[in-house]
């Protein structure tokens, strides 16, 4: 799969941009919400892992328009102190999973599993299981 991290904490990013390459993924770091927009234009990724806390343009507004620019992507949201109407609203814009921040690398692999499996697709998963 092509992932794209966004996560303007860059030991988080490249932390799992690592691990999801030893799973055979290619994957693209960005550090902000604008990079990550300006990049899907030129590139074709299959997921986003995406960071709801970031100065300047959020998560939220980063997966409003994405859903614009293309609607299919599947995002995994990943936070560290989302409120429960931050959890509301990506759920609105499709989110595929929420993980909490900090997690074991596991679950951003149980969400890569998830994807491939197809298990994206059904309702919207285990909100505060992690």
């Amino acid at each position: 799969m092509e992932i794209m991290i966004v996560d303007d904490e860059p030991q988080v990013a490249e932390v799992l941009a690592m691990s999801l390459k030893r799973q055979g993924h290619s994957t693209t770091v960005v550090h902000s919400g604008r990079e990550a927009l300006d990049r899907l234009k030129s590139t074709a990724f299959d997921a986003m892992f995406l960071d709801v806390s970031m100065p300047g343009m959020n998560g939220l507004d980063v997966m409003a328009e994405v859903r614009r620019m293309r609607p299919a992507l599947a995002i995994v949201v990943i936070t560290g102190h989302a409120t429960p109407e931050e959890i509301e609203d990506v759920k609105k814009l499709g989110a595929v999973d929420v993980i909490q921040k900090p997690s074991a690398l596991t679950h951003y692999h149980q969400a890569i599993e998830r994807l491939h499996t197809g298990a994206a697709k059904k309702p919207f998963p285990r909100l505060g299981d992690v």
